[in-house]
């Protein structure tokens, strides 16, 4: 059995198959899904999913997060201190409704891979990077209080450096030694060699592995330890390659590990059991 530890199952683009979708995710042997909040309203409608529309399922189980992407650090840039204490206040709410559903804090982090259309002029990029921070900390000093293990969004803008590792190394930095999940893998030769001497750090791939331009993504695979990798799709973004420009689901998460599996050179078995026991010990699943 497989656990797709970062899917979005609340999206839009699922309503009209919502249904047969989780029935493939069933079919390709996905047992656990962790619906991660991006803001506290999804945050809150990703528990009621796992609450309501998705109890009754036997075969399958589902957790959920709770978080604010770094994407929503600009809406809080009147009155920071405040308003992101509100929010904070508000996630915190959603967990204690049902602390058995709610397993972690996330996702949240430092995306520096900025899109002038979405930031306004009055912000500089200095002043968004500095939003994000303040955000990302109140984040994991919530997890902290909970007793969570953090889900991290993080990227870099390469498009004019390829070794940038900006947020990337402020990440690690400000997570220090609290039990976190690199979701959706993008750190470069040098974060990877970090981790592997971070026992508290946990790598979650997802099908950005299978991209053909993603060699070192694939080396960083065959690099780390089993005992540090857990496997997601980001559905419904980042679908797998053979699918690209399509919807991604759950279900991909056996097409991430078929890929890990070759490329270790181990058994699919091998892979679907360590990954499984890594994300149920650290979820407390």
């Amino acid at each position: 059995m497989l656990i797709d530890t970062h899917a979005h199952l609340y999206w839009d683009s699922y309503e009209e198959d919502f249904d047969e979708m989780i029935q493939r995710t069933i079919d390709a042997g996905i047992s656990t899904i962790l619906n991660v909040g991006v803001d506290v309203e999804k945050s809150q409608e990703a528990l009621r999913q796992t609450q309501e529309d998705l109890a009754d399922i036997s075969e399958l189980n589902t957790c959920s997060t709770i978080g604010v992407h770094p994407h929503e650090a600009i809406e809080y840039s009147s009155n920071p201190d405040v308003s992101i204490h509100q929010d904070i206040v508000r996630l915190e709410q959603i967990y204690l409704s049902n602390t058995a559903k709610v397993v972690a804090v996330g996702e949240c982090g430092l995306d520096y891979l900025f899109d002038p259309e979405f930031i306004p002029s009055s912000l500089t990029t200095d002043q968004v990077k500095n939003l994000q921070k303040k955000l990302f900390q109140a984040h994991i000093e919530l997890a902290k209080k909970l007793n969570l293990p953090l889900i991290v969004h993080c990227r870099d803008d390469r498009s004019k450096n390829p070794t940038n590792s900006e947020a990337w190394d402020e990440v690690l930095k400000m997570v220090g030694e609290h039990p976190t999940i690199l979701h959706c893998y993008s750190g470069l030769p040098h974060t990877t060699n970090y981790l592997l001497r971070a026992a508290n750090l946990f790598v979650s791939f997802a099908a950005n592995i299978t991209y053909p331009k993603n060699e070192y993504l694939r080396e960083a695979v065959k690099i780390l330890p089993l005992n540090k990798i857990l496997l997601e799709t980001d559905s419904p973004f980042l679908a797998p390659q053979s699918k690209r420009g399509q919807r991604n689901e759950p279900s991909s998460v056996k097409e991430i590990a078929e890929l890990i599996a070759d490329l270790k050179g181990i058994s699919f078995k091998e892979v679907a059991d360590h990954t499984t026991q890594n994300a149920k010990k650290i979820f407390n699943i």
